[in-house]
């Protein structure tokens, strides 16, 4: 799904995680204040899940928490399992273009060559 919208508000949680939706709210209500954000979009939710899904890295993660609940791996290696395992994954590609499109409309806002 893309909707366009300035800020994204706490409300958006459910489709922007709330990283993205506290940025929103960050913009809001403290921009006036002097407090800069630097500009940029939100992949969703639904991105997110997309990309674990398409690059089967539920099943990694799963089993790497596994492992570190039976203490079969460190806290540290844990992290560079699953880090690698979403560092090699490649994105669904109507996904991809979806972000190239954000990408491109925030370099053209921006007048920053893309």
């Amino acid at each position: 799904e893309t909707r366009v919208r300035e800020k994204a508000r706490l409300l958006d949680v459910p489709l922007v995680g709330g990283k993205n939706a506290s940025l929103g709210e960050l913009l809001r209500h403290l921009g006036a204040a002097g407090v800069r954000v630097p500009p940029g979009f939100a992949t969703t939710v639904a991105a997110y899940w997309d990309f674990v899904d398409a690059n089967g890295l539920r099943a990694l993660i799963e089993t790497t928490c596994s492992r570190l609940d039976r203490q079969a791996l460190t806290l540290a290696d844990a992290g560079r399992t699953i880090r690698d395992g979403f560092l090699a994954g490649r994105w669904p590609p109507a996904t991809a273009d979806a972000i190239l499109a954000a990408y491109a409309a925030l370099a053209e806002r921006t007048g920053t060559p893309g």
